[in-house]
């Protein structure tokens, strides 16, 4: 028999095959989202699209150093980089599955037959040997296709995460910054109380004032003493926090002197539809779902024939020096067909694990989807509340810095008791820690919008 009628046999061998392990192909395709409003709820402002660049609006040059030294140094985005040149070396052998492979071997042995003892003969081969798989169902090229949609989804991991410790880090900066400020806000205030305990003691040695109003004196300056520890404790891992996003040693000793920069303006939000190409998380959820759509089609036809070619040229001789030295070679040619029978149901098992596994990452996608629709409407909203209150609370600040002056100069007339100065220190107080707290938060929020719409930091 001919290797070309072999041949002939192994492909109608193969189609038969074929058609009896054939089963029905999945039925519908993946799904997709579709049909997303045009606006984003109680939204009025313009739908071009959300800035490129939303690092710059920020108008902070300390914020634009500290991202780049997190970009370059920090650890958990080099594991992301060093996960993505695995998943390019994955595309590469799920590549070279598809070419022929070629190897050379050199062998050689030296033997005696028993009871000669002049006798002993040697023999040198050597051999070079082909072999490949012929992609008859696109097996292979699925494979590879798989491998390279799980590559670009791990690209798109590691912009998500450069875009996510970007804010990370500029978020950490407002914190720290706020930290700090709160902790000379609780200092001044520790030094206030502490003045106006000498006024109230003066008095009561000069019998103008009562005991209980030394006591409560004395009460809310060891109160605010407590309260300036704990926000020294807040700037420490404020500083930590920052320090390990930026790849330093979390010494705690991070200086951050600058302001909080001014709030940006509320930036273009563009269309719903717009995050389906703008968030990497979601096209990385699309990538997952493609990737293991490929899966499954190669589990499909894992159940179906292989076909393998194989050629050799051989070459043997006594010496070394002799070899390939224009005497005959020796050529065969082989092909292999290999077809599962049975199994125990094993390959139809991994078939509908991998048809459950596109169910999973179908839905697991469509919740991406509209969890990021939540995030930006969300912040929105909360942009929006958040002005109402800081407007609100910076009226209360100016009010409340008032009626301590009144009522502490009234206390000293005699006019009202020290619980009213008690309370009007306690809402001018709390009015002036509300303000720095707000300021930070609608910084926080402003940023949370622009990761959320998809927007990278810089161009």
């Amino acid at each position: 028999m001919s290797f070309r009628s072999l041949i002939n046999i192994c492909l109608v061998l193969c189609t038969c095959s074929a058609l009896s392990a054939c089963v029905a192909p999945r039925n519908g395709g993946l799904q997709e989202v579709s049909d997303l409003p045009e606006s984003w709820p109680g939204n009025t402002s313009s739908t071009e699209p959300a800035p490129a660049a939303w690092l710059a609006t920020f108008e902070a040059p300390f914020l634009t150093a500290a991202v780049d030294q997190a970009v370059r140094e920090n650890y958990n985005l080099k594991q992301q980089a060093i996960a993505v040149e695995q998943a390019r070396i994955q595309e590469k052998l799920a590549r070279a599955d598809r070419l022929p492979s070629l190897n050379l071997s050199l062998s050689g042995q030296r033997f005696r037959p028993l009871g000669e003892v002049a006798s002993i003969s040697e023999q040198v081969d050597i051999s070079a040997t082909a072999s490949f798989e012929i992609d008859l169902w696109g097996k292979l090229s699925d494979r590879q296709r798989q491998a390279q949609l799980n590559r670009a989804a791990t690209e798109v991991r590691y912009i998500s995460a450069e875009r996510t410790l970007a804010a990370n880090v500029v978020r950490a900066s407002f914190n720290l910054i706020s930290a700090n400020q709160l902790q000379q806000v609780f200092n001044q205030r520790l030094d206030n109380l502490q003045q106006s305990l000498d006024v109230i003691e003066k008095g009561y040695r000069s019998g103008l004032n009562e005991a209980l109003d030394v006591y409560l004196a004395l009460n809310t300056v060891e109160q605010e003493r407590a309260n300036v520890a704990n926000q020294r404790q807040i700037s420490l891992e404020a500083r930590t926090t920052l320090e390990l996003l930026l790849a330093e040693y979390p010494s705690a000793e991070i200086a951050m002197n600058q302001a909080l920069p001014e709030l940006p303006v509320l930036p273009a939000v563009g269309l719903p539809a717009d995050l389906l190409q703008r968030r990497p998380d979601i096209q990385a959820a699309w990538l997952d779902l493609l990737a293991a759509d490929a899966e499954l089609a190669v589990a499909h036809k894992n159940r179906f024939p292989t076909l393998d070619l194989t050629g050799s040229v051989r070459d043997a001789d006594s010496a070394v020096s002799r070899l390939l030295n224009g005497g005959p070679l020796a050529f065969s040619a082989a092909a292999s067909l290999f077809q599962p029978l049975f199994q125990g149901g094993r390959l139809k098992a991994l078939e509908e694990q991998a048809a459950l596994v596109v169910q999973q990452l179908e839905q697991r996608y469509l919740d991406v989807v509209f969890t990021s629709i939540a995030e930006v409407t969300n912040e929105l909203s909360r942009s929006a509340t958040l002005n109402d209150r800081f407007n609100a609370i910076v009226q209360a600040e100016v009010n409340a810095s008032t009626a301590l002056t009144l009522a502490f100069d009234q206390y000293q007339k005699g006019l009202v008791t020290f619980t009213t100065v008690l309370d009007a220190q306690r809402r001018a107080f709390d009015a002036q820690t509300a303000v720095v707290q707000l300021r930070n938060q609608r910084l926080q929020t402003r940023v949370a919008l622009l990761l959320a719409l998809g927007g990278h930091y810089q161009s």
